[in-house]
């Protein structure tokens, strides 16, 4: 059975505005997680009343961590408040059959709506906020087909191609950082850091994603992971 739960705030929204207002005009970024959509517009609400205290901020300085439900309209106020979103589709693969117990199926196909958040124009960077080794391509094979460890597909209506999960999990989270001139893509001028598969990620069967690890890896211009190898045939 669903019940209808929302959850306790551990924080007053007045006493969180006035902290990470202070936290603002001292130079500081901030992320708070928001998993479900009344935490997303308490923070939204937070964040709007910071920037009218503070004034315009750097993009950036307020992001949101998670954002797994949402509205549309609170989808609207993030983008236009210029709030980043971090996004973990591994929260939805680890736990989508805890989701489907607590949230119901009609809730959780809407966890992480991607596709939604992306037509908007807003501020993605992917990561996957598990505190353990987490293979990067099976929370992409997850952006891709929305499958799960043991819920099934879950709001496949939201899944986006394998170049656009590519770029939040490079370009997004380099961005985020800004670090997009030195980071996120194999650019002149930016550091040499980068993997190698064995297959295409672009062209290979999405289903073929969520158990490939490289072939080698590259860290300024070192090869750090080479079981093979390849570098030094």
């Amino acid at each position: 059975m669903v019940t209808n739960v929302t959850g306790h705030l551990n924080w007053d929204p007045a006493v969180m505005t006035r902290v990470c207002a202070d936290a603002v005009r001292r130079g500081w970024r901030i992320g708070t997680h928001a998993a479900g959509d009344r935490a997303v517009r308490t923070v939204l609400d937070v964040y709007e009343a910071v920037v009218t205290q503070a004034g315009p901020l750097a993009p950036g300085t307020l992001v949101i961590e998670h954002a797994l439900l949402s509205d549309p309209a609170q989808r609207k106020r993030a983008v236009l408040g210029g709030f980043p979103i971090t996004v973990q589709h591994a929260l939805l693969w680890n736990m989508g059959s805890e989701m489907l117990q607590t949230w119901g199926p009609d809730r959780t196909r809407e966890v992480n709506p991607l596709d939604e958040w992306l037509a908007l124009g807003a501020s993605l960077a992917a990561g996957t906020d598990i505190a353990h080794p987490f293979n990067p391509m099976t929370n992409v094979w997850d952006m891709v087909t929305r499958g799960t460890k043991t819920a099934g597909i879950q709001g496949p209506e939201h899944a986006i191609d394998v170049a656009m999960a590519l770029r939040l999990y490079t370009m997004g989270t380099a961005a985020l950082n800004h670090e997009q001139g030195r980071l996120g893509s194999i650019t002149p001028g930016k550091l040499a850091d980068l993997i190698a598969y064995p297959i295409d990620p672009l062209t290979a069967d999405p289903n073929d994603l969520a158990e490939l690890t490289p072939t080698f890896t590259i860290v300024g211009g070192r090869a750090m992971h080479d079981p093979g190898g390849v570098l030094s045939s």
